[in-house]
């Protein structure tokens, strides 16, 4: 699991690179073009998708960006995120934020 999340890590920062240097006309083409396939996949999928947690933190991470940026609730982001409902991945960044707070939160012993 752990190689799966580097792997998944690295290849996203490499297509984030790659994106940089992509004209803004190239982008909006290709953002077309994958909705299109999208809305093709969504008619023929039966059953609901399995994702991995690696998948969750980075759609998590990429949706609260793109909110931060563009200022959309999660009604507006329904045209954005296709496969889930957006208020499904803005609590997947909810558990991530709780389970980080977790994890470096220091528990106090002895407390009296």
């Amino acid at each position: 699991m752990r190689w799966f999340l580097i792997a998944h890590s690295f290849s996203l920062l490499l297509e984030l690179v790659l994106l940089r240097r992509q004209s803004g006309q190239t982008k909006d083409r290709q953002n077309l073009l994958l909705r299109r396939q999208l809305e093709i996949v969504q008619r023929t999928v039966d059953k609901p998708l399995r994702v991995s947690h690696a998948e969750k933190f980075t759609l998590a991470l990429l949706t609260i960006r793109l909110k931060r940026i563009t200022g959309q609730n999660a009604k507006e982001l329904r045209d954005v995120i296709r496969i889930f409902q957006p208020e499904t991945v803005l609590k997947w960044y909810r558990e991530l934020v709780r389970r980080t707070c977790a994890f470096f939160t220091v528990p106090t012993v002895g407390a009296t």
